[in-house]
């Protein structure tokens, strides 16, 4: 008999529930949803980034549908339910970019109409990953970035991401780097 690879982490978590018994209905309650933040998406350290991730957009809907993580100037996230093993890939750059777009230059508002009609037209194309050139923000007003954040909490929070997006990290070096972020689309149902 073939040993598969889940078998152990099946093993593990049947022992560990073991003896378990399900809450009874009116014991269950509802955990209110927050907008993902560095304390509560999972992002770690305590960079520029994570904090500007975490800041409010008024143009942006809130969703708690991605897990987040931001390590200095590199973020990844991914859709609640999608495998770690995915977003290895995407990060490893194993999934071949099919569609890219630079935002270098464009105000904001401008630049999320441009992500907002370039992700709902990739995925309408059946295209699986994308890539959104955003810059590293060195020659944004103060030397903070502006367009790398707005990208990254849009793909975290906005309704059209949490419907379009598997998962998103920064790019490899070859690709724009932490000036970059690949977006991996879910396929449209046809």
């Amino acid at each position: 008999m073939t040993k598969r690879a889940g078998d152990d982490d099946a093993s593990a978590f049947a022992e560990a529930v073991r003896g378990a018994k399900p809450l009874a209905p009116e014991e269950r309650a509802r955990v209110p949803l927050r907008p993902p933040s560095a304390s509560t998406g999972r992002a770690r350290g305590g960079d520029t980034d994570a904090r500007i991730l975490s800041s409010s957009d008024e143009a942006l809907e809130t969703s708690t549908s991605f897990t987040i993580a931001a390590v200095g100037e590199a973020i990844e996230g991914r859709a609640t339910g999608v495998d770690v093993k995915l977003l290895r890939r995407l990060k490893a750059g194993e999934v071949r970019v099919e569609a890219r777009l630079d935002l270098h230059g464009r105000k904001r508002d401008d630049a999320l109409g441009a992500l907002a009609r370039f992700v709902a037209d990739a995925r309408a194309q059946g295209r699986r990953c994308v890539l959104v050139v955003h810059g590293r923000g060195a020659h944004s007003a103060d030397d903070a970035p502006v367009l790398k954040p707005l990208v990254w909490r849009w793909l975290a929070a906005s309704s059209l991401a949490a419907s379009a997006v598997l998962a998103f990290a920064s790019a490899r070096p070859a690709q724009g780097g932490v000036g970059a972020t690949l977006v991996l689309l879910r396929q449209t149902r046809g």
